[in-house]
């Protein structure tokens, strides 16, 4: 219960209903459903989803008009409902909110192949209907949405590992979370460097310079931002999108399901071949994609979210989720080792 259905109450609460509100909004709403950090809204209009962001102005109107120039090749992205000051983002008592469409389906079950197979399948239609981005673009949106180099922001978090790994060193009463983090902190920071030196010695400059394979990456491609009807898949929720190269998604994706299934490589395999029967990966990107397996990513989340209180959990919740993470953690090294 503490793991899921109130982690993100904190979040919830800050929402409100009032009648200048909704007619802001432009809709009428009949019934109201919270889900995570969203509220589900039966309305005159059908089902939408409203969501608190802190996203600028800016960044918003990138996110949708890169997801109406994916929408031309892939129509299964979520769409953004304009206010009735034909506005995506409503202002109300210093809060940004934005009000999207409902998508019909169920999340996507990561344990299940087939459903592993259609949404690596569909990652792969989504990447290739974004290729052409941009060239629609101009220089300071793909300046100002552009993913940071990934050497320099994994040079960045060794720094961050090494100050947080000093500070909480000195704290004179430590807590169940700090003695996890300073126990296995130097693991990570080994794996860190070893990641950042294959990384030196890999293509990665020239796979960043290959237009072909810049793409709009989504970031986030947990198993609830995939919604399938059918044998349809939808994709929900950019608001971490970045212009990058396709591998980086991949790698994202591909860490988020095998860590449902303990790390299983046959279904790194199938993800591959999946996405390959849409869109060819280099040779070089499929080595990235193992090279980056040895990234302790879900580490320095988890310490950098709590340290930094860049997350409104409940001290239990944090503690739980470092538990998990360094629990499955053990079957990262297993792969790696094999």
């Amino acid at each position: 219960m503490v793991k899921t259905r109130y982690v993100d109450k904190g979040i919830l609460c800050e929402y409100e209903f009032k009648e200048e509100f909704i007619d802001l909004l432009g809709i009428k709403i009949t019934d109201v459903i919270p889900l995570r950090k969203v509220f589900v809204l039966f309305t005159d209009k059908g089902k939408k989803v409203l969501k608190i962001t802190d996203s600028s102005k800016e960044r918003i109107d990138f996110i949708d008009k890169a997801l109406k120039i994916i929408e031309k090749k892939y129509p299964r992205v979520l769409k953004y409902t304009r206010n009735i000051d034909d506005e995506i983002i409503t202002l109300w008592k210093d809060k940004q909110y934005v009000l999207l469409d409902m998508v019909e389906g169920r999340e996507a079950a990561f344990t299940n192949p087939v459903e592993v197979e259609l949404c690596s399948k569909a990652i792969a239609e989504m990447h290739i209907a974004s290729k052409n981005l941009i060239e629609e673009l101009s220089e300071e949106e793909i300046k100002n949405n552009s993913g940071k180099n990934l050497i320099k922001k994994m040079e960045d978090e060794y720094y961050t590992l090494i100050q947080l790994q000093k500070v909480v060193g000195k704290y004179k009463y430590k807590n169940e979370f700090d003695d996890l983090f300073l126990k296995n902190v130097d693991n990570a920071k080994r794996d860190l460097l070893k990641t950042i030196e294959e990384i030196k010695n890999s293509k990665y400059d020239s796979m960043i310079k290959n237009r072909g394979n810049i793409v709009l990456c989504h970031n986030d491609l947990a198993h609830h931002n995939f919604i399938i009807d059918g044998d349809k898949v939808n994709i929900i929720d950019f608001d971490y999108c970045s212009i990058d190269t396709r591998i980086l998604d991949i790698y994202g994706y591909t860490m988020k399901v095998i860590k449902n299934l303990a790390y299983n490589e046959e279904i790194i395999e199938l993800i591959i071949k999946s996405y390959n029967e849409v869109s060819k990966l280099e040779d070089e990107e499929i080595e990235m994609l193992r090279k980056l397996i040895n990234y302790p990513r879900d580490f320095i989340s988890i310490s950098t979210d709590y340290y930094f209180k860049q997350k409104m959990w409940d001290e239990e919740v944090f503690l739980s989720r470092l538990k998990n993470k360094l629990e499955i953690d053990k079957f990262r090294m297993d792969i790696l080792n094999s």
